[in-house]
């Protein structure tokens, strides 16, 4: 078992009140940075929600268009087939 030593001379009053002020003022500091953490937490998940919105819009905006290259396509090759009947009609 050890036994600590006191120290030699004991902080005054004025020293204790130093420190305390000291430690409250880190911990205002420390206050302060948890809430612009926080803060920043919050932003970061409104832009991972925005972000999230746009890429579901995008991806529905990708359908959409892959949908009507589809429909054109299929429409080209109506028309090609088409002309192509009316040509081989015509020998």
């Amino acid at each position: 078992m050890t036994i600590s030593r006191l120290p030699e001379e004991l902080p005054t009053e004025m020293e204790l009140e130093q420190r305390v002020r000291a430690v409250e003022r880190r911990e205002r500091q420390l206050d302060q940075a948890l809430a612009a953490l926080a803060s920043q937490r919050e932003q970061l998940a409104a832009i991972q929600a925005e972000y999230e919105r746009r890429r579901e819009g995008l991806l529905e905006r990708t359908r959409e268009v892959e949908a009507e290259r589809r429909r054109l396509r299929a429409e080209r090759a109506e028309v090609v087939a088409h002309g192509l009947s009316q040509n081989h009609a015509l020998h």
